[in-house]
């Protein structure tokens, strides 16, 4: 029952603060690199990779509250993806992005701090506490690697079309297609050495 507790905990915290950064990202453009329109506000907010992983690991813990023993391909990946994308989430964040990105209010430094600290925080010890293990193999790891190069993709296609990134580390118009590939290319390297890492914990933990 606690770990069921847990799940819902993490789901319904990420869920809230994502719901509550969507009202205020509808209703207000804090800058002026922000889209004018809340439509547009809304696509650009959930264009970032660090909304993308929180709301990934709230459906896994979602599907794990109501559904403990799910083993479905998606599930998997979701879960593995979401599992993966907080931790990036966290280390990009805390030692480049902090210093350069500050909230403009106290409401939105507090849904910062959950996306960035706390929910990953959360997720990764729960998932190293109760699993549930057996659920990364070949399969899994190659359906993630794919959707993540499906969301740079689309990243750098929709920057190109409306000269808008979510990360200045990619922001081709500022720094050039070799050092902004560069700078991917060092994501995915940590991306697939997370993934490794995660699958050699859920083999020893079987």
């Amino acid at each position: 029952m606690l770990k069921r507790n847990i799940y819902l905990f993490i789901a319904v915290y990420a869920l809230f603060v994502i719901g509550i950064e969507t009202h205020v990202y509808w209703h207000a453009r804090f800058r002026p690199w922000q889209p004018g329109t809340p439509i547009g506000r809304i696509i650009f907010y959930y264009s970032f990779f660090t909304v993308l992983s929180n709301l990934m690991l709230a459906i896994s813990c979602l599907f794990l509250t109501f559904k403990p023993n799910c083993n479905r391909y998606s599930f998997n990946v979701i879960r593995l993806n979401g599992l993966i994308g907080v931790i990036i989430t966290a280390i990009i964040y805390n030692s480049i992005l902090r210093g350069i990105h500050q909230p403009p209010n106290s409401l939105l430094r507090f849904t910062n701090e959950s996306l960035h600290v706390v929910i990953p925080l959360l997720g990764i010890l729960s998932w190293l506490i109760w699993g549930p293990f057996r659920r990364i193999n070949a399969k899994v790891v190659i359906g993630s690697i794919l959707s993540m190069i499906a969301y740079a993709i689309y990243i750098f296609l929709r920057g190109y079309f409306t000269h808008q990134y979510p990360y200045p580390f990619i922001n081709i118009e500022k720094i050039g297609y070799i050092k902004a590939l560069y700078n991917v290319s060092k994501v995915l390297l940590l991306f697939l050495g997370l993934t490794f890492l995660l699958w050699c914990i859920d083999r020893l933990r079987r």
